[in-house]
């Protein structure tokens, strides 16, 4: 065999071992309290399979030690880049890049700011921003997202996903040796990405569509002669094994849109920090999703009323300087959203109109507006309207329940007034007959002109 075939074989050998290495299986924790079967080793793929090769196991590789050094991430940096520019456009493979680029130039940026040092304090993984938990809790129980086993603050080392502020982060905790197994994208990346909930009520597939494999950590799961037992998660309908599905329930945002169901099921782990993080986000269109559900619940079509007319309050109290100083908007606390749109809920919106906490909240926040505007404020008084149909001078608003608003130029009269009229508005005559006067006379200029 001469020298050059034993080198092809050598670069042959040594491919296949660093693809071996990258896929290898990790022994699960002692401290675990489930059984995954023999195929857990999957899990702790963290990038595509076609993606891993020798010439790029360094740019994808998670263990730690690797790409400690500067040169080692600049080169894993342009890496990343080209593959995702070869990466087919809007398809899986192109998002685990673009994610995995993301986490290499926190990593460049963190040691820059370090003077060139690793900081082993903050691990960057999926879109987890993991920091080193270094103060014990003994008296708090945590358990680790990847291994199920118990964190004991005083004796193990723990990361948890901490974002940029409280709204931003998962609270995805995990042992500092299950770090490299983590297999589960952060909640606050997939809000961010799709910020949406599932509007399908369990929209099961089957554990066919799975492969019969967990859907996170694709370990082997079935329901015949199986020590794992197959869990559904009642907001996307996927099948879980008892490391990534632990039983916890939420309401299920699909079910509370159709069904007004607030009957909390159980979720996966995923699925679950998902809805706590967008618990507070307004993306629910009510309207759009189930437009009859206002006519079946009493509560809905009074929030409705009550948003519509704070949306009108709120252009008097944008214009007034005393509202603005006091803050007046902000009463409405993290419902500012009722102040952008009229359709837009969160799920806590929802949640607490039915427990008929919100109603309470919202008449007083209405009430607060209109007394500002009527009495407090001449300013905001000023701006009212008289009815030009009658010869009543009580200055009226467009959000008085006895009034009614021209479509046309938004003029405010009496509703009673409004209909003996014909919904005939005379500021909308006298401008027709100014803009036909105003034509009138341009015609005759255009004929004078020689």
């Amino acid at each position: 065999m001469d020298t050059a075939t034993v080198a092809i074989n050598c670069v042959t050998v040594n491919s296949e071992a660093v693809a071996h290495r990258t896929l290898a299986s990790t022994p699960s924790s002692s401290t675990s309290g489930c059984v995954s079967g023999d195929d857990t080793s999957e899990g702790k793929i963290t990038a595509p399979s076609s993606l891993i090769t020798a010439e790029n196991y360094l740019t994808l590789c998670d263990e730690p030690g690797a790409l400690s050094s500067a040169e080692d991430l600049a080169r894993a940096v342009d890496r990343c880049k080209e593959m995702v520019l070869d990466s087919r456009e809007c398809s899986e493979e192109r998002q685990w890049l673009v994610r995995r680029l993301i986490e290499l130039r926190l990593r460049q940026q963190e040691q820059k700011e370090a003077g060139g040092v690793g900081t082993p304090e903050m691990r960057v993984a999926l879109g987890h921003h993991f920091v080193l938990q270094s103060e014990p809790a003994p008296t708090a129980r945590r358990h680790c997202d990847r291994c199920c086993g118990i964190i004991w603050g005083v004796l193990h080392s723990w990361y948890q996903c901490c974002g940029q502020s409280p709204l931003s982060d998962c609270k995805y905790s995990c042992h500092v040796k299950c770090l490299p197994q983590v297999c589960r994208v952060c909640a606050h990346v997939r809000a961010c990405e799709n910020p949406s909930y599932v509007t399908d009520i369990c929209p099961e597939t089957g554990l066919s569509t799975q492969g019969y494999r967990c859907a996170e950590c694709k370990a082997h799961i079935t329901f015949k002669n199986s020590w794992v037992e197959p869990r559904l998660c009642d907001y996307d309908g996927q099948y879980y094994c008892p490391g990534c599905h632990w039983n916890s329930t939420a309401v299920i945002p699909a079910r509370v849109v159709h069904n007004w169901d607030f009957e909390e099921r159980k979720v996966c782990r995923a699925s679950r920090q998902l809805l706590k993080l967008m618990f507070r986000s307004p993306v629910i269109r009510l309207e759009a999703l189930n437009p009859r559900l206002f006519a079946f619940v009493e509560e809905l079509s009074v929030v409705k009323k009550l948003r519509e007319n704070i949306l009108l309050m709120k252009k008097y109290l944008i214009l007034c300087k005393d509202a603005s100083e006091s803050r007046l908007l902000g009463r409405l606390g993290d419902r500012l959203h009722f102040t952008e749109s009229l359709d837009a809920y969160s799920l806590q919106d929802l949640v607490e109109l039915h427990s008929g906490q919100l109603l309470g909240q919202l008449e007083s926040v209405e009430a607060a507006f209109a007394s500002h505007i009527r009495t407090d404020c001449k300013l905001c008084y000023g701006r009212g309207y008289v009815c030009e149909l009658c010869e009543d001078k009580e200055v009226i608003f467009p959000f008085d329940s006895c009034t009614a608003t021209c479509p046309a130029c938004h003029t405010v009269f009496h509703k009673t007034c409004w209909t003996k009229k014909n919904h005939q508005c005379p500021k909308c005559v006298r401008l027709e007959k100014r803009a036909s006067l105003h034509l009138d006379k341009s015609r005759s200029d255009e004929e004078d002109v020689p």
